[in-house]
């Protein structure tokens, strides 16, 4: 099956009903496996294709740190993988995008309606942190998520305030960070020191009430 997608204008009832195809179909496009699709600005389907291994290992990393970091700073939001689109609404017109992961905090995802929790035919909302990994050794491959960073993730009106884009391969993040205007910085791969969310809060304890954790790397409590 050949990309022609782009050829093409796509409604929300359509994209939502290919989107299910590959969870019981095997979809390929010039012979690379689909995993799902995205809708531009224009109505076009961006195919979407799988990860490989190693790319898959380091979001599934990431998802589960953030998972323990939302646990235990008990922040109560939501965080979500690809397979979880967002309603980026760049320009005035629908456009989805599917993060590797990001993080829905919860002052936005208890206001959420009905039908933006199970559609995406309500208004539209963002997550607050959005992150992508990628093998970026392709100068054109990072132009494409740069671009999909600065001018989707971080379009006016969007909840997006940090974001990260990450070449386990080439051991490279670059950091986004919306100010008066996105701060991209680019970070080697050991010098990156950045909270999933700044400032977030310290769990609070009480004279009835221990917080005990256990430290990743050595298991000490």
């Amino acid at each position: 099956m050949s990309n022609n997608f782009d050829k093409r204008s796509s409604c929300i009832d359509e994209f939502e009903l290919i989107n299910d195809k590959p969870k019981s179909h095997t979809l390929e496009i010039n012979d690379n496996p689909v995993n799902l699709f995205d809708l531009n600005a224009k109505g076009n389907l961006v195919a979407i294709p799988q990860a490989t291994h190693c790319i898959e290992v380091v979001v599934a990393e990431i998802n589960r740190q953030l998972c323990t970091w939302n646990l235990f700073a008990r922040q109560n939001g939501d965080i979500k993988t690809s397979q979880g689109g967002f309603d980026f609404n760049v320009g005035g017109r629908r456009t989805i995008r599917a993060p590797d992961v990001s993080f829905t905090p919860k002052n936005i995802s208890c206001n959420l309606t009905h039908s933006q929790r199970w559609g995406f035919q309500g208004q539209p909302f963002t997550p607050t942190l959005v992150v992508e990994v990628s093998d970026t050794e392709k100068r054109s491959k990072f132009e494409e998520l740069d671009h999909k960073f600065m001018h989707d993730y971080f379009a006016p009106g969007t909840a997006v305030t940090l974001g990260w884009l990450i070449d386990p391969k080439q051991k490279k993040i670059c950091v986004y960070k919306r100010d008066r205007d996105v701060i991209r910085h680019e970070h080697p791969w050991e010098k990156l020191d950045d909270r999933v969310i700044s400032r977030a809060p310290t769990p609070k304890t009480s004279d009835k009430e221990e917080l005990r954790l256990n430290c990743p790397e050595c298991s000490a409590t």
